[in-house]
């Protein structure tokens, strides 16, 4: 009996940078391929137009055609070539210290926010109503600060270092989803009484809880990741 061939696998690279790189090619591409069409279609209009006023002999203008094809194909061979323009694509060691510190420091937050998910199950009346206020005050003055000095401080001056943002964008959506739920949190804790905190709003205020303190920390490691591979130490 034959022996069986094991099979293949193909693993995919679990970093947003190559998704932004892969975007980042494919609008190269479509720029060169609309400006060879362009160059070329005008081209052969022009010769064509020359042809119609007979300043333009048959041999010439076939001439002429495959001059127009060659300066198009060789156009379209800029693809292949990287972009003339290329980031210095390091973060300066530091600087990556001191995010890392922060997400560090976040980390404890996290924590703290996933024990008083955890305390929310046996919670019920102003219990519930003081430990959903606290994470709502954790979340603000901790996650939302954080997100937001992210998103207008720390990103604008890593696209300096990070080629075509290197994942980036990616990462600002991940801060507004992070951002929506913390809205949700606030408008729970929003005038709360030991009254409201029946077990379905418990639940909810619990999920949110959960939903934050999980986006956050997925969040953080793919910036890690995105420093690791930047970084100049």
């Amino acid at each position: 009996m034959p022996r069986r061939k094991r099979p293949t696998w193909s693993f995919v690279v679990d970093r947003l940078d190559r998704v932004s790189e892969a975007v980042s090619i494919a609008r190269r591409s479509r720029q060169i391929a609309l400006q060879s069409i362009i160059i070329g279609m005008g081209l052969s209009g022009v010769a064509m137009v020359v042809a119609a006023f007979g300043w333009l002999e048959p041999v010439a203008g076939a001439l002429t055609q495959e001059a127009i094809d060659v300066a198009v194909i060789v156009n379209a061979l800029r693809a292949l070539r990287p972009p003339w323009r290329t980031p210095s694509g390091v973060v300066p060691g530091k600087m990556a210290r001191e995010l890392r510190e922060q997400h560090r420091l976040l980390e404890e937050d996290l924590d703290k926010l996933l024990q008083i998910s955890d305390a929310l199950d046996d919670a019920d009346g102003q219990t519930a109503v003081d430990l959903i206020l606290k994470a709502h005050r954790l979340v603000e003055d901790s996650v939302v600060t954080h997100e937001r000095e992210d998103e207008t401080i720390i990103y604008p001056h890593l696209t300096q270092y990070l080629a075509d943002g290197h994942g980036l964008s990616a990462m600002s959506r991940a801060h507004r989803e992070i951002m929506h739920q913390a809205r949700l949190l606030a408008r729970i804790a929003s005038d709360l009484r030991a009254e409201d905190a029946d077990k379905y709003l418990v639940r909810d205020a619990q999920r949110v809880i959960g939903s934050i303190e999980a986006l956050v920390r997925i969040h953080n490691a793919q910036e890690d990741d995105i420093y690791e591979h930047v970084v100049q130490e």
